[in-house]
This record gives structure tokens, sequence and C-alpha cells, in this order.
């Protein structure tokens, strides 16, 4: 199994030991490609649209979301952490999945995210893990990744070392149970909240051409986008099949 790892920091602390549980649990024989924030992309998104009107390789900072976002389509499995910085992940974590805002089903999503796993990993000495986690699962949701899984854990310490045996224990059978399910699909599919969103940015698509066209204008990138891939002709993108 092809796995990419974003982690939202650079310190190997809790998160980074929670994340090697994790891996652990998956077992051997996978392929993994890390990447550490903010080192592997230290650019904020400055809101020029370059993406929105074209594509992600005309981004100013394109020579760190381009490699990221294709170890992303390549892999099997994602893999997401960030511990909480006040209620929410870390700015790092942010400024990289801002540079992805076209990806998302309201404007140009990628068929291949539509048959993909992901796995959130987040910790707090004491609250605002859900936060946390949504802040990447939005992404993650919108995107098209088929089965989402949060594994959070509260720490009630601020050092791997001191954190209680059991509370270890508990979150390693977590991920072992994870890790199970995870390995069992033969066959992903997104679940029905995720086709629910994809219909419902396709009428939205539908609607959007209808006004350009009665303004005179030509047909914006994104629906391009969905026209070429046969989803505005009832074709959809877990069909496993390939439209150019």
């Amino acid at each position: 199994m092809k796995i990419t790892v974003i982690n939202g920091t650079e310190r190997k602390g809790c998160t980074h030991a929670m994340k090697e549980i994790f891996l652990s649990a998956m077992g051997e024989g996978n392929s993994v490609r890390e990447y550490w924030l903010p080192r592997d992309c230290p650019a904020f998104c400055t809101g020029c649209k370059a993406c929105y009107f074209n594509n992600i390789e005309v981004c100013p900072h394109s020579q760190y979301t381009v490699p990221v976002w294709n170890d992303i389509l390549a892999a099997d499995l994602l893999v997401f952490t960030s511990p909480v910085y006040v209620f929410h992940v870390t700015a790092q974590m942010k400024a990289l999945l801002d540079h992805y805002g076209t990806k998302w089903m309201a404007h140009s999503p990628e068929r291949e995210m539509f048959g993909k796993q992901a796995v959130i990993i987040t910790n707090a000495i004491g609250q605002g893990m859900g936060k946390t986690a949504a802040d990447i699962k939005d992404s993650l949701d919108f995107w098209g990744v088929a089965h989402t899984h949060i594994i959070k854990l509260a720490l009630f310490q601020a050092e791997w070392e001191k954190v209680d045996v059991r509370r270890k224990n508990n979150f390693q059978k977590n991920c072992m149970r994870i890790s199970e399910k995870i390995q069992s699909r033969k066959k992903v599919k997104p679940r029905l909240k995720i086709k629910g969103l994809f219909y419902m940015m396709k009428t939205v698509q539908k609607m959007i051409d209808r006004a350009e066209r009665r303004a005179g204008r030509e047909p914006t990138t994104d629906w391009q986008h969905w026209k070429k891939n046969g989803w505005m002709d009832g074709k959809k993108p877990w069909s496993g099949e390939i439209y150019e």
C-alpha cells in the first residue's frame, strides 16, 4: 500500500510518536512518503487564484505544492497529523490545505481522490481535538476522499514519556482496529456523504454554466474540467473508468 503522510509540525513529540504507532499497526511492506511542515511547504497561499483559473502548476509556490499533491494523488492511504494549536490545526497545515482549494468538489476535483482512504491523527493535553480534526476533514471530504478515520487522544501530559500507559495501550488498540478496517477494504468506494456532495456540486456547476452562457461568457475552467471527465454526461468519478 502506498501511504503519503503530511506531518503538521516538524517536532518529533507526542504527535510523531502516535503517527509511528499507527504506521507500525499498518504492518510491513508499505511504501511511505512523508512531508514535514513547514519545511516542505513554507509559503502561505496569497489568494492569487491562478490555480482556479488554470491549474496548481501555475501556483507561485508550485515547487512545494505540486510535489506534495502528486504524492497525495499517487497514494492509497493519506495520513494527516496535527497537534491541537488553540483548538485548531497548526498554521502550517492550514497553509498547505489552503493551496488546494481548487481541488475541492466545488471546483476541479481529481478522480483519483474518490478511491482513497485517509487517517487524521491529533492530540491535545485536554480539549480541541474535534475542531482540529474537522479542519483537515473538511478538505478531505470536499476532495472526495472515500473514507476518513479520526484517531485522537487526550494526553493530559505535554511529553509522550509521561502519558499514562493505559492511554497508550488503548491508542495502540485503536490503531490496530482502524488499520484492519482500512486493509480489509478490497475495493474502495465513497461513502454516501461524498456521493451526495458530488451530486450537489454537479448541480451547482450546471447553474453556474447557465448563468455564464446567459451573460455571453465562455465556460469556466471548473466546468471544462467536469465536462472533460465526463461527469456532466452521467459518468461518476468512482466508476473505475478514466476519461480524458
